[in-house]
């Protein structure tokens, strides 16, 4: 038994002597190998960003973006951003340091421009980027088969220039009640892009609305005063001294009567003025040139604002929300100038704007006002301003102007 263990460990020192260099066999040599090296990982600088929040200001932003830093972001952005530009849903983007310090930022001010903040060494560099604008003169033509908007859609346009064409005609067509199928409309207009992507429609040269049959043209021109306005071929003017609504879209709810049902205060009563439904926060139109006599709270009219006008006119706006920036009594207005907004104060049981009109202290139904035309050219400009339309009507008729001739 003894003798069997001993041959046993003979074997086992022998298989092991023969794998570590049996028959004379050296060791395996060691296997080369490239050295490894590791990158080294970027530090990681987060993003941040916010979004203007209304009753935001240029400190409050800056506060929530650079922390205890924020008064130097602060001075720095307001060397080039307009307080008035902070408008609601404006947009701040940037980046911090591994550190959690403001590095760099920008601020999205709209499709053309934007505003560059970086941080260099101690201080902070600002640099406010445009891009180019490029306009071209376009003629866009089309026909009305429910609505002027679904007409300018069909045309290929974009809904704004719906919105200006309404603007130009406001004193002659209500394009809420007045359109009719098989109405036709032509504008030429100024087509703006920024890096060839549309940004918006610049000045409306000329416009021909043909409007149940009858045809409106329209031709912009300056005034003897220099201000621009639009005149049929003949150079009569077509905006009116009042407009036809102080609201650009609203609907009537309640109009002029002399016995109407009051719904707060339940029994009969006149009622001096119409009634315009619109959202809080609509923009209320001054509809005529004039000075403001009364701005103020008034009983049951809540907020409201009277307007003295040449000839005897007296306009009132009731159930205001607020008041428009600059707004007060003995201020030169001139017509459609943002008066203020509606809302729902006084006796109201929602929101809309009720608008009278008084001529020499007596009251008239809005809807029925006879206004006439503003100042009309004197007679040199007159003759120029008739050169200048032969020359549109080309446009308007899908032809090319003369020689010479530019919008």
């Amino acid at each position: 038994m003894g003798s069997m263990r001993g041959d046993g460990l003979m074997l086992a020192l022998g298989v092991a002597l023969c794998l570590g260099g049996c028959g004379g066999v050296s060791a395996v040599d060691p296997v080369e190998t490239e050295p490894i090296s590791v990158a080294a990982i970027d530090p990681f600088h987060p993003p941040v960003s916010t979004e203007v929040r209304s009753g935001d200001t240029i400190e409050s932003v800056s506060r929530r973006l650079a922390g205890d830093e924020w008064r130097r972001w602060r001075d720095a952005l307001v060397t080039e951003l307009d307080p008035r530009r902070l408008l609601p849903g404006t947009r701040f983007e940037g980046r911090c340091t591994p550190a959690g310090e403001l590095e760099e930022l920008t601020v999205l001010l709209d499709r053309r421009s934007e505003l560059h903040l970086a941080r260099v060494g101690e201080d902070i560099r600002v640099e406010m980027i445009v891009r180019p604008l490029t306009s071209e003169v376009v003629r866009i033509e089309g026909e009305v088969t429910s609505s002027l908007f679904g007409a300018i859609e069909d045309a290929g346009a974009r809904p704004e220039l719906a919105v200006d064409i309404a603007q130009v005609y406001q004193w002659d067509i209500d394009f809420f009640r007045d359109v009719r199928k098989g109405d036709r409309f032509v504008a030429v207009v100024d087509h703006q892009t920024v890096t060839e992507e549309f940004y918006g429609y610049g000045t409306l040269f000329a416009a021909r609305y043909i409007n149940d049959g009858r045809t409106y043209d329209a031709v912009i021109y300056p005034d003897d005063d220099g201000r621009l306005g639009y005149y049929d071929v003949e150079g009569r003017a077509l905006r009116k001294q009042f407009l036809r609504s102080p609201l650009k879209f609203s609907r009537i709810t309640s109009r002029f009567s002399m016995s109407r049902f009051h719904p707060v205060l339940k029994r009969r009563l006149p009622h001096y003025g119409v009634d315009y439904g619109a959202p809080v926060g609509t923009s209320v139109l001054v509809t005529a040139d004039g000075t403001v006599t009364f701005l103020g709270r008034n009983g049951g009219a809540g907020r409201m604002i009277r307007v003295r006008h040449p000839n005897g006119y007296e306009t009132h706006y009731l159930h205001l929300s607020r008041y428009a920036s600059g707004i007060r009594k003995g201020a030169r207005v001139v017509q459609g100038q943002v008066l203020g907004y509606v809302g729902s104060s006084g006796l109201s049981t929602g929101p809309h704007l009720d608008y009278r009109v008084q001529q020499n202290g007596r009251w008239i139904n809005p809807l029925t006002i006879s206004s006439p035309p503003t100042k009309p050219l004197d007679a040199s400009r007159l003759q120029r301003f008739l050169a200048h339309a032969l020359a549109v009507l080309e446009l308007l008729e899908g032809r090319e102007a003369p020689v010479g001739a530019r919008c």
